[in-house]
């Protein structure tokens, strides 16, 4: 997606006296507002931009003492925004975050809220979700007791297909082995169309795929083999991951020129029925699979292929909890009150119940109830990917303890697609920034 930034104030409001949540605070003159930053992640281009906004509207209608100034930024650059506003202890009062080795840095230095005080004194809120979610890695730390965020979403991954191309190349069935991905993809190529779309322009989209190879081959475990430094990203099992991706490119299974593509160019280009497949996220089933897309009505699911002779990882998925919502502590007892009601409205079951209506997000609250109606008949499939699954981990970088890693990955990730590097040389840049970082 082309990175977009934005700034729109929003007024929102909270009681004419404050809800105690665990502190006091006095009652606001009628003319007074409290003030507080909202940093998203939501670009206009995502599906959870339009009912993020909506939610926002109704927490201004029902808390009119309350301005939020809404601050949004997409994809890689609202990463690197965050990792700089965390060093500079200017972090937003309410911000989206999928925890890593930035989060846990700031929560060690204080910088984050622990919200498990709030929680215990909101019982009927805490009770809403699962305490498996309370304990992912986007709210926990490992060494810090406390849950450092409140659940906002659940994503999975998996891939998006056409139907129609797929007969059209005499592909009678979906492949469930890496070799028939291939053979797929071979199959493709032969009637012209692009077989699999990727806007490797955009570091998160390979990272994400590489991720998923990974577990494929070594588990998520092997995500925490890598943090504890027990396996290294030179190591043969993990350079693997970055070989099959280079077989990709070499084959152009992505195209000619993948890396000149951005993801929301990958996205048209499976809209339009220009390319067969991407392997995506959960949240774009209704860019896919809905009234956006001009051949929703042949799209398709089907899970990452088993990998042959790893058949032992063929549940290990990439998935699991994705956004929390984190209130940062440079704050006002006011602020941090009006941050928990924000907070509230976007994790409580009618918030979500919004997002989830409008195929935004796989839902991290248990009590929210969905108009079947509209929800994307792809829903279940990308939610079963968490459900069924042995393991699971988002990011390959999740347990990481250096904060730069993520964004390293990121980048040689484009770079390997764009031939800058080989798969042995990705692996050894890693290290080296593991190296240049680490205590």
């Amino acid at each position: 997606m082309k990175q977009k930034k934005m700034k729109k104030v929003l007024s929102a409001t909270l009681a004419a006296i404050i809800a105690t949540v665990g502190m006091t605070s006095p009652v606001l003159a009628k003319d007074e507002k409290v003030t507080i930053r909202f940093y998203s992640t939501l670009g206009e281009a995502e599906p959870g931009h339009k009912p993020m906004l909506e939610v926002l509207e109704q927490f201004e209608k029902d808390n009119p003492d309350i301005n939020v100034e809404l601050e949004v930024q997409s994809s890689s650059q609202y990463h690197e925004k965050l990792v700089s506003e965390i060093a500079s202890d200017t972090l937003a009062n309410v911000f989206m975050h999928w925890g890593g080795a930035e989060m846990a840095e700031a929560v060690a230095s204080g910088k984050v809220m622990d919200v498990t005080e709030l929680m215990d004194k909101d019982p009927e809120f805490k009770a809403q979700f699962p305490e498996i979610t309370l304990k992912g890695t986007n709210n926990t730390y490992e060494g810090k007791e406390g849950i450092w965020g409140v659940p906002f979403s659940n994503v999975s991954a998996a891939f998006y297909y056409n139907k129609a191309l797929f007969e059209e190349a005499g592909i009678e069935k979906v492949p469930e082995t890496w070799s028939e991905l291939l053979d797929a993809v071979e199959k493709l190529k032969a009637i012209d169309v692009i077989p699999w779309s990727l806007g490797a322009k955009d570091g998160w989209r390979v990272e994400h795929l590489v991720s998923a190879i990974f577990y494929r081959l070594n588990g998520v475990e092997g995500a925490r083999k890598l943090a504890d430094r027990s396996m290294k990203y030179s190591d043969p099992e993990v350079v693997k991951a970055w070989e099959m991706l280079a077989e990709l490119v070499e084959m152009e299974a992505f195209g000619p020129e993948p890396a000149s593509v951005d993801s929301a160019t990958e996205m048209v280009m499976v809209q339009t029925g220009k390319a067969a497949m991407t392997f995506s996220l959960s949240a774009f089933v209704e860019s896919y699979a809905g009234e956006a897309s001009e051949v929703a009505d042949n799209i398709g699911f089907f899970n990452m292929p088993v990998i042959e002779g790893y058949e032992q990882y063929k549940a290990n998925n990439f998935g699991g909890g994705d956004v929390a919502l984190g209130i940062a502590t440079n704050a006002t007892e006011e602020q941090i009150e009006a941050s928990w009601k924000l907070c509230k409205a976007f994790s409580g079951a009618e918030g979500q119940a919004v997002f989830a209506n409008a195929n935004a997000l796989i839902m991290t609250n248990n009590q929210v109830e969905t108009d079947p109606e509209k929800v994307n008949r792809l829903s279940q499939d990308f939610a079963d990917v968490i459900n069924k699954a042995d393991a699971v981990c988002t990011d390959l970088t999740n347990y990481d303890s250096v904060a730069t890693l993520l964004t390293k990955v990121r980048d040689v990730a484009t770079a390997l697609v764009n031939g800058q590097m080989t798969p042995q040389q990705a692996g050894e840049e890693i290290d080296a920034e593991i190296e240049l970082y680490s205590e």
